[in-house]
C-alpha cells in the first residue's frame, strides 16, 4: 500500500507534457530529469562520455574500494526516443554506491536511429564490458544488464537475442516496468498519443515489426534465461501487464525470476529516489544482485 509520504511526493511532481519537435521534447525531458538528479551519492569516480566505439558512448560510475567490482550495464528509459546518461545519472550512481561498476549506456535513439540500432549498441556493450571492465577494477565475468521501460525492453531483447557465449556472460537481468510485447502495449494505450508516437518511431512506422521477437522479447522466452528481477509499478497502465506476462512466461519455462509490484506507484519511479517505495525496491534489488552476480 502506498505511504502517505509517497502520495505527497508524487502529488508535488510537475507533469511532463511538452510540445514541439523531437529536439524540444528531449530538452523538456532533460529539464524535468534535473529534479531527480540532485544530492548525488558518494562514489569512487564518474567518467563521462567514454567512447565504446564510433558513435557509441557511456558514462562509467565507479564504486569506492579496490574491487574487483561486479558490473551493471544500465539502459535508460524514455520510449527509445528520450533520455541520456545525464538524465539517469543519480540512478546509475546509486548502483555504484552499492558496489557495482555501472556502465550507463548512451545508446542511439529513434526516430533518427530506429530498430535495430539501439539493440545493436546494447549487444556490443555486453562484449565491451567483459573486455574493458578491468580498466576500472571491474570483473567482466560478473555482468548484470538492466533498464527501465524502453531500457528494460532492450535489456531483455539483448539477453534473448545474444549468442549462447554472450548470454553466458550475463548473470542476471534487471527489468523495471518494461514494454515486452509492443503490439499489446500499443493496444492497451490506443488513446495515448505520445506513447503511440514512441512505439511507432522505434520501428520507423513499420508496426509489423512489433511481432519480431527482437522488438517484443516476450515472444522470445522459450528457454531458461539468466535470473530476472522484474519490478512493476502498480499504478502503471502502460506496462504493468507486460511485467506480469513476462513472469508467467518465465514460470512456464522454469526460468528463475523474482516479481515485485510496488502498489500505488507510477511508471518511471526508479528515478524518484525520495520515495519509500523506491527505497524498499532497492533493498530487494541489492539482495537479488548479491545472490546472482
Amino acid at each position: 500500500m502506498i505511504s502517505e509520504h509517497d502520495r505527497q511526493v508524487l502529488s508535488s511532481l510537475p507533469v511532463w507534457n511538452p510540445a514541439g519537435d523531437i529536439a524540444a521534447q528531449r530538452l523538456a525531458w532533460e529539464e524535468l530529469a534535473g529534479i531527480f538528479n540532485r544530492d548525488l551519492p558518494a562514489i569512487g569516480d564518474l567518467h563521462k562520455n567514454i567512447e565504446l566505439r564510433a558513435g557509441l558512448r557511456a558514462d562509467v560510475a565507479v564504486p569506492e574500494g579496490a574491487g574487483p567490482h561486479p558490473v551493471v550495464i544500465y539502459l535508460h528509459g524514455g520510449g527509445w526516443a528520450f533520455g541520456t546518461p545525464a538524465s539517469f545519472r543519480k540512478l546509475g550512481m546509486q548502483f555504484a554506491e552499492a558496489g557495482y561498476l555501472t556502465i550507463i549506456l548512451d545508446y542511439r535513439l529513434a526516430p533518427e536511429h530506429p530498430f535495430p540500432a539501439a539493440l545493436e549498441d546494447v549487444m556490443f556493450a555486453i562484449g565491451w564490458a567483459a573486455d574493458n571492465a578491468q580498466r576500472w577494477n571491474g570483473d567482466g565475468r560478473r555482468i548484470a544488464i538492466g533498464g527501465d521501460s524502453a531500457g528494460a525492453n532492450l535489456a531483455l531483447s539483448a539477453v534473448t537475442s545474444s549468442a549462447p557465449q554472450t548470454r553466458a556472460g550475463v548473470r542476471a537481468a534487471l527489468l523495471f516496468y518494461g514494454a515486452f510485447d509492443l503490439a499489446a502495449t500499443a493496444e492497451r494505450n490506443r488513446t495515448h498519443a505520445g506513447l503511440q508516437m514512441q512505439l511507432k518511431a522505434y520501428v520507423a512506422g513499420n508496426t509489423a515489426l512489433f511481432d519480431d521477437p527482437r522488438v517484443s522479447p516476450l515472444k522470445a522466452v522459450s528457454a531458461k534465461l539468466p535470473p530476472c528481477f522484474i519490478m512493476g509499478a502498480g499504478d502503471d497502465a502502460w506496462c504493468l501487464a507486460d511485467s506480469l506476462a513476462l513472469a508467467q512466461a518465465l514460470f512456464a519455462v522454469a526460468s528463475r525470476y523474482e516479481l515485485h509490484v510496488m502498489e500505488g506507484i507510477p511508471h518511471g519511479f526508479t528515478q524518484m529516489s525520495t520515495l519509500d517505495a523506491w527505497r524498499a525496491a532497492t533493498r530487494l534489488l541489492w539482495e537479488f544482485l548479491a545472490r546472482n552476480v
